[in-house]
């Protein structure tokens, strides 16, 4: 057997407590992102420009919605036309840098590239079998329509032939209701 060293006692855990980390840990997602809202230069600006522009463009309606509606609200509170126009104006300032700042973060401008270089992998059909496929669906769900619609009918004639569907009486269901 071998022989226990009985040196010094054990020293106390180095590592953080758990609030400590998840602290650690936001600061350490946080920081770059907030880093990068003061800077002017473009990640990988040859790579994934139409990903990086489409997502601005989505962001950019919505802010442009957010906008709008934060003009009726100070026009409707009758706040003078400076006011109702520059507020927008400042805001939209703002959140239009931090749309193109975001599409310039490193993940989020790596992540936009990869989608864009997988779409370019994508076979897109070529625009005569996209409407000849379309065609057919249309034509194939007006035929099921009709039929549907056929035996719909024939079976409501028959039971009401039968006795069992009454179309007159809504005092309850079937014959029987009384």
């Amino acid at each position: 057997m071998g022989k226990v060293k009985d040196e010094a006692p054990a020293k106390a855990s180095s590592k953080p407590t758990p609030k400590a980390s998840a602290v650690k840990d936001a600061r350490r997602r946080v920081t770059p992102f907030l880093t990068n809202l003061v800077r002017t230069d473009a990640f990988k600006p040859t790579q994934g420009r139409q990903a990086r522009l489409w997502t601005a463009v989505g962001l950019g309606a919505i802010v442009a919605a957010g906008l709008y509606r934060l003009y009726v609200i100070l026009h409707a509170d009758g706040f003078s036309p400076p006011v109702r126009f520059g507020v927008p104006a400042a805001v939209g300032l703002v959140l239009g840098w931090v749309i193109y700042r975001i599409v310039q973060f490193p993940p989020f401008a790596d992540f936009l590239i990869a989608t864009e270089a997988e779409m370019n992998k994508v076979s897109w059909t070529s625009r005569d079998d996209l409407y000849r496929a379309t065609i057919v669906v249309l034509v194939t769900v007006l035929v099921m329509a009709v039929y549907l619609f056929g035996v719909d009918f024939l079976w409501s004639r028959l039971l009401q032939i039968l006795g069992v569907l009454r179309t007159g009486d809504t005092s309850g269901f079937g014959s029987q209701a009384g």
